[in-house]
């Protein structure tokens, strides 16, 4: 038997049997090889989803062949780079999960974008749009909290007042007292239906309706009108490609100075 391999003299039944085993020993490590990856997989898609401390509901006002207001540029233009930016910083910085009411070029009813942000439930809902006017001079920031009689009107007006600081802080002119109004619908007799608009001093509350993704929400919501897309001027400071990157850096940090301000309370 010298130089041979002493299983070569091995009953073939045995050998046989010693193969199967270690054919059953290797499917059975690639079957919990493959239940670890699906349990690990699974643990760090609901720590993903689940686990961030807060939920922002951002809504990118108009989309789809709804183009919003037409001016320097359409207004869905502003509001969906707008959009996109601030998603980018939320994300990077690791503590926020984003829920967009609509993706870059889809088009949903305000309806719809209000719906869904019910069903996800976010601590905070932005809504970004621009402004407009048939006066081309005129310019500036304004956003629009949950109005008076509310029930999330305190903490709407609260963020709202964040959004106006930081926005004026990158250089934009407030517009009204301090840059936060309410918006209104007011019916008539008729059924015509026009807006209005008043200053954030006028706390009194009245039995109009509001601007749609303000409405049946529990958490701070507020719309912002970023610039006027109708002026030159605040299309370049707040329109184009750097003047939205700086909205959204304005935006990103009212939403941590805010949620930085209830922590703890």
């Amino acid at each position: 038997m010298k130089g041979k391999n002493w299983r070569e003299y091995e009953p073939a039944k045995k050998r046989k049997k010693r193969r199967r085993r270690r054919n059953r020993g290797f499917v059975a490590k690639m079957i919990l090889a493959v239940l670890l990856f699906a349990l690990g997989y699974g643990g760090f898609q609901i720590y993903f989803h689940y686990s961030k401390p807060y939920v922002i509901g951002l809504d990118g006002g108009h989309g789809g062949i709804d183009t919003g207001a037409v001016g320097v540029i359409n207004e869905v233009e502003l509001t969906e780079k707008t959009t996109e930016k601030l998603t980018a910083l939320l994300k990077a910085d690791g503590r926020f999960r984003i829920v967009l009411s609509r993706h870059g070029g889809e088009a949903k009813s305000i309806t719809e974008r209000n719906k869904l942000f019910q069903r996800a439930k976010p601590d905070l809902v932005l809504s970004i749009h621009g402004n407009s006017s048939e006066d081309l001079s005129a310019y500036g920031f304004e956003c629009y909290p949950s109005p008076p009689g509310k029930l999330n009107h305190d903490k709407s007006l609260i963020f709202a007042q964040y959004i106006a600081i930081e926005m004026e802080s990158v250089g934009a002119r407030l517009r009204g007292t301090d840059g936060v109004r309410f918006g209104y619908y007011v019916s008539d007799e008729d059924g015509n239906t026009t807006k209005l608009l008043l200053d954030s001093t006028d706390t009194e509350v009245y039995d109009y309706d509001t601007f749609g993704m303000l409405k049946n929400m529990h958490c701070p919501a507020v719309l912002v009108e970023q610039c006027f897309v109708t002026n030159e001027q605040d299309v370049q400071e707040f329109g184009s490609e750097g003047g939205c990157e700086k909205a959204a850096q304005a935006y990103y940090q009212a939403i941590c100075n805010y949620l930085q301000s209830i922590e703890g309370k």
